[in-house]
């Protein structure tokens, strides 16, 4: 039993994946890739065609999740690029049942200081700042 509980410790961090320092996304549906995403600080909902808070602040390190909690599908998007969830689908009501069930997600972790705007790629009038601090 110990010689197979040392193999898979072994095989563990064999396969680990190291942090490289870079910043890369998550998302909730399953793509994107930060195996080692920062422990999110600040969440943002997507709900009735609106970002809230639509005005985020957080110190540079720190991640951003947005949750789509609305029926339409959403994204958030930096306005320079920096950034993109893809669709997040929006969150299904469980039918005659109820159980609501939440709707896609996205994590994004700020290295560096500075203000970001962005938007919902599919919605114009939609759009938030996060603020990184030192």
């Amino acid at each position: 039993m110990r010689r197979h509980l040392a193999w898979a410790a072994l095989a563990a961090v064999a396969c680990g994946s190291g942090s490289s320092g870079a910043t890369n996304p998550t998302n909730g549906n399953g793509t994107g890739g930060n195996p080692n995403p920062s422990p999110v600080t600040a969440a943002i909902s997507v709900m009735d065609f609106a970002f809230a808070p639509a005005t985020t602040s957080i110190k540079a390190g720190q991640a951003v999740k947005w949750t789509n909690d609305g029926a339409s599908a959403h994204t958030a998007t930096a306005d320079g690029g920096a950034w993109n969830s893809g669709q997040m689908a929006g969150s299904s009501s469980g039918g005659a049942y109820g159980g609501m069930t939440s709707g896609g997600s996205y994590s994004f972790t700020f290295t560096s200081a500075g203000t970001y705007p962005y938007h919902c790629a599919n919605h114009a009038q939609m759009t938030g700042t996060i603020t990184v601090t030192p």
